[in-house]
Parts: structure tokens; sequence; C-alpha cells
């Protein structure tokens, strides 16, 4: 059976460095906390403190560890004393370690990391109150690379460093103040905020990491990392905990690494350890899908799996997202997380569980940031522009972008019966300035816009917002009249955008076709809306112009395959202007006759779930459109 087991190690001693008062008080209280009290996960004869040893002690308690223990849930090691970065490398100081010879005499990070590949432990927890503690961090890319901890089975890591690169870690009579808040925390005099029965050290180390910070004025800053590969790893029980039983995902205690899903985990842990490491820049929708995917075909076959393994990786990589300039990133990686999720939602409560409470996150996000994209504009109206002549092709998809966000926020609202007045209100305030600053630049350059534009038409016309609605949908209209029935592809690649504007500046259609969608999806999608909001003459006055332009409608059998790359199972309805569409009656006649009819059979959309994670793998890969939105409108 695995064990959950603790090393603590103080060193006050030192032949060759100078002495310490605290570092030994400082493991015995850690080791006593951990293993003695009501709440501890650790027991006392898992555990061992060592105070003052040489490197050769060190050496034979992790060799005496290696033989004690076949299996290891989680290994938490504390170290308080003397360390340094010497050469790039982190080393841990004993008593006799020298300064001059710091590579011979001292502990080195990435041995200490060796030794965790070794003894397999599923998760490691590293606590460091000592000076430059955060000179480890840069050198942990080095560390956790597959030749140091292995290609397979490798573990979780939490660490928390007391202090930064070029800081001293300080200590008063209550010993040293990382390690005194850590001590707070467990006994409940610092709340964390959570409210799960157990906290691991990402929770722990976060809320001790900010009191330092603010206790010491600046002067002394931990830092925490963390990547849960198995879910939350519990270190303590929580003080604060509202409920002692599990009953939520946030709850749960984590994924064991020899179970059927522990080895799934397990066999990808190296591609997901990289995430870790990837620059903000790098963590984007297409590419955490990427990373994922492999690994959820197979967690989705174990019940509750998904769902665990999802809510670990969003809690692991938030603050990393939230590094990137795209004030839309922490929003587009929750809805990542639920796309994944959406194929395991109909047979999986946890993942239905799961994507409930990630929407309901998404909706308060979002109201967030829209509350700093409207002060960007009241300070600069233009504060959307970029980049110059690129934003003649990206500007209209980053304001449907955003539009299409505020249409998914009244969408989960209305799935989930949530307070939408203040959504709607930050909804009209930018439509207004879209319709005062953007009016000829909102819409029409590319297919992926349509995505988000059925997200928002529909919501805001429900909500009585005609007006821009019929703005928008004129735009659109008048665009794909002047460029032949078809917009750009909506996997254009940045390479041919250039061409493709000259060819629209010059109305090369020839060239413009090489680049255009054809049959066109947005073209359906203006004459259904036409429809919906009672612009059939208008519609209809100019569909002439229009005339022998393709059109379809892609609609999936099953919505739980809307996240695939490649969805195999559907029907694309393809018409033509001239060929049995003449006027918008004629289309909404073909929906009603054959789409509406194989949505109804679709019984997958009968779970909010399913319809919220099709609409966010529509928004992340908006090459398909949500046509079931329009299920419950004029079209019926």
């Amino acid at each position: 059976m695995s064990k959950r087991v603790l090393l603590s190690i103080g060193c006050n001693e030192y032949l060759s460095l100078g002495k310490l008062t605290g570092a030994e008080v400082d493991a015995k209280k850690i080791h006593s906390e951990l293993t003695a009290s009501t709440l501890s996960c650790i027991k006392p004869e898992h555990s061992l403190l060592v105070l003052s040893p040489s490197l050769n002690d060190i050496r034979a308690t992790l060799e005496n560890l290696q033989d004690r223990f076949e299996e290891i849930e989680s290994l938490t090691i504390f170290f308080a004393g003397h360390g340094g970065v010497v050469n790039g490398t982190y080393y841990l100081c004993l008593c006799d370690t020298r300064n001059d010879r710091m590579s011979t005499t001292g502990l080195a990070l990435s041995h200490l990391f060796e030794f965790i590949n070794e003894i397999k432990a599923a998760h490691c927890n590293l606590i460091i109150d000592a000076c430059e503690a955060g000179g480890m961090i840069s050198d942990m890319g080095t560390l956790l690379k597959p030749e140091v901890i292995g290609k397979a089975r490798s573990c979780g890591v939490s660490i928390f460093v007391s202090s930064a690169s070029d800081q001293a870690a300080s200590e008063d009579n209550a010993g040293g103040w990382g390690t005194n808040a850590i001590l707070r925390i467990l006994r409940g005099e610092i709340d964390t905020g959570s409210r799960a029965p157990f906290l691991d050290l990402l929770d722990i180390g976060r809320a001790a990491a900010q009191y330092v910070a603010v206790t010491s004025a600046g002067k002394q800053l931990p830092s925490v990392w963390g990547m849960n590969l198995y879910g939350p790893m519990p270190v303590f029980g929580n003080p604060h905990a509202v409920d002692r039983t599990p009953n939520s995902l946030l709850q749960i205690t984590g994924i064991s690494p020899t179970s059927a899903a522990g080895v799934v985990i397990g066999n990808r842990s190296s591609e997901l350890l990289g995430l870790m490491f990837a620059p903000a820049s790098e963590l984007t929708p297409e590419k955490l899908y990427e990373k994922m995917f492999q690994s959820m075909e197979h967690l989705e076959k174990i019940p509750g799996a998904a769902a665990t393994f999802i809510e670990s990786v969003w809690r692991s990589l938030e603050d990393s997202v939230r590094k990137q300039a795209n004030s839309f990133a922490h929003i587009e990686f929750t809805a990542t997380c639920i796309s994944l999720l959406l194929p395991s939602v109909p047979r999986d409560l946890t993942s239905a569980v799961c994507v409930r409470n990630l929407a309901k996150d998404l909706f308060v996000e979002l109201h967030d940031v829209l509350v700093s994209v409207l002060a960007a504009l009241e300070t600069n109206p233009k504060s959307l522009c970029r980049h110059g002549i690129p934003d003649l092709f990206y500007l209209p998809q980053r304001i449907t972008r955003i539009l299409g966000w505020i249409g998914a926020a009244l969408y989960i609202a209305k799935q989930y019966s949530l307070e939408i007045a203040e959504i709607k209100e930050l909804g009209v305030k930018f439509s207004q300035y879209i319709s005062d600053h953007y009016a000829a630049s909102a819409t029409g350059m590319s297919e992926s816009e349509t995505p988000f534009l059925a997200a928002f038409l529909l919501t805001a016309n429900e909500n009585g917002d005609t007006e821009i609605c019929e703005q928008i949908i004129s735009s659109l209209y008048n665009a794909l009249i002047e460029n032949d029935g078809a917009l750009a592809r909506a996997d254009l690649p940045p390479s041919n955008v250039l061409g493709y504007l000259r060819a629209r500046a010059c109305n090369d259609l020839e060239t413009q076709r090489e680049s255009s969608s054809h049959p066109s999806e947005s073209l359906a999608f203006v004459l259904l809306m036409g429809e919906v909001l009672s612009l059939q003459n208008l519609i209809n006055y100019n569909l002439e112009l229009l005339d022998h332009s393709h059109l379809h409608v892609f609609i999936p059998n099953d919505h739980t395959q809307f996240s695939l790359p490649c969805i195999e199972n559907g029907l694309n309805h393809v018409f033509q202007i001239g060929h049995g569409v003449w006027e918008v009656k004629d289309l909404v006649s073909r929906w009603r006759t054959s789409c509406l009819p194989q949505l109804a059979l679709d019984v997958s959309l009968k779970l909010p779930e399913v319809k919220i994670g099709a609409l966010c793998s529509a928004f992340l890969f908006p090459n398909k459109i949500p046509w079931f939105l329009f299920v419950g409108t004029a079209l019926d």
C-alpha cells in the first residue's frame, strides 16, 4: 500500500559556515505539525526528523527511505538551513558543507531529484526555507528534463521556497519567516480561502507567500510552484473546511498512481510537465488541447478520472496562463478544459459537474474581463486597434470574439438561471462603442467570425437588443455581396493574409477564391438570421447579386464530438442561390425539413453541459458553427 512520507531536515551546526539558531526548531515544528496534529495526513512511523546532518548522513537517510518504502504516494521534504546557487546549480548546505567546495560537500538539488525519480513517488512536496532559495526555480527546467526524472511515471511536483534568488531567508524568535507562515496556516491562524477538506502545498504555499510578502514589506518574497499530475495531493487537513465529506471535484484528493487512470497520466507525464515550463505565450488553446487530448481519450473510459484530471490541470496552470498579455487567455483556457470534457459528459456525472463548475467560473471571469475592456475603451475608444495594416484583417475577428464571449456569458446564465443584469449592461455598453467607433470594421472578413456572431446575435435578440443585431447582419451581408458570397477561410495562414487583403482591395475575385471558404456557412447564417430578425425583405432585395453562390450548414449527429478535430458522423446540408433558394423563406423551409429534425434526434443536446461544451469548442476552433443555438427561435 502506498504511503505518505515526510523527511524533515534542520541544520543549525556548521563547521565552515555561520551557525543558525532556528533551523532545527523549524524542522521539529514542521515534523510535529505534519505528523502529530489531528489534521495530519502523514503517520509518525512514516516520517524522519534529521538534525544538523552531514552530507553522508543525508545520503544514508535517502538510502534508508528507498529501502523502507516500496511505494510512496507523496513524499514531503522540508529543509531549513543555509543554501545557495553556485555555477547555476542550487545546493542545500549541510553541517560539513564548504563554500569553496560546494559541488562535493553540498547536496545538489539535481541529486535530490534523481533520488525522487528512483523512489518512484507519485508526488513530491519540497519546502525550502533557506537563503537564495528562489534561485532553484531558474534551474527547474534542467532538473525536470526526462533524462533527470524519467520519461514515464514521472512524479508531480510542488515547491515552496521562502525567498527570492537574491534574498536572505530571515528568522526571528518564532523561527524562519517562511516556516512560521506555513505553521500558522496549518494551525488555522491564516485562512487560505479553500473550503475543501484537505490542503495541498499549492494552497498552503500561495497563502504563506502572500503573508510573508506583506508582513516583510517586500523584503522577503517567497514563491510557490507546482504541477499535480494525479489531482490535488493532500498535505494537511484544512482547518477551515466547510464539509469534511468529499462531495465536489475540488475536494477529491487525487488519482492513485497505481490505478488505471494513474497509469494513463503517468505514461504522458513528460508532456504534461512540459506545459509547466512552457512560456506563458505558448499556453494557447491549440497547444493545450493537443497535449491533453490523447490522455483524455483514455481517461474518458474510467469513471470520474477525466474530470479529476482536468480540474487538476486547471488549478496547476491557471497562474501561468494569467501571465499572458491576452486578457481573454484564462477564459480561453477554461473553455479548453470544458471542451476536453465534452465527450465524457453524457456518460460521466463528474464530468458534467466539472463542466458546470467551470462554466460558472467562466461567467464570473467574463464579467471581470469585460469591465477591464470597457475601462480601456473609456480611456481610449480606439484601444481595440493593435497592429496597423494587419488590423484590416484581424480587428473584425477581435471584435466579434468579444461579442461572442458576451453571448456565451448570457447563454451560460440562461442554462443555470444566473443573474444577467450586470453582464447584459456591459454587453450593451460594448455594443455602443462598436456602433460608434468600429461600425465599418466590426465584421465581414473571415468565416471564423460566424460562431461568435451566432452566440452574440441570438442572445442579444432574445434580450431585446435588436438594433446592434441589425447593424451587424447588414454589414456582414454587404461584405458577402462584395466578395462573391464568401469570406476568408477560418484556417487561413497568416502568411496568406496580405495576399487576401490585396485581392479584396483590387476586387480580384479569382485570387480571393483561393483563400475563401466555398461553400460558405456565413452566407447560410446571414439568411437564417434574416428570418430571426425579420429582415427578409432587406436580404431578398439583393439576393440576386449572389446568384449561383453555394452555402451550407454542417450539423453533427452527436454534439459530444463537436470538440474533435474531425467529426466523422454528420450531415453537410448544401444549398445554392438560384437553385431551390430564391428568398430567405426557401432556406428557412429547407432548414425546417432537413436541419431541425436532425438536431432533434441528437439526445445529447438535452444536457446544458453538452451545449456549453459545444459552444466553447466552436469558439476555440471556429471552423464550425453551433447551429443548435437556433433551436427555439423563429426558425422552429
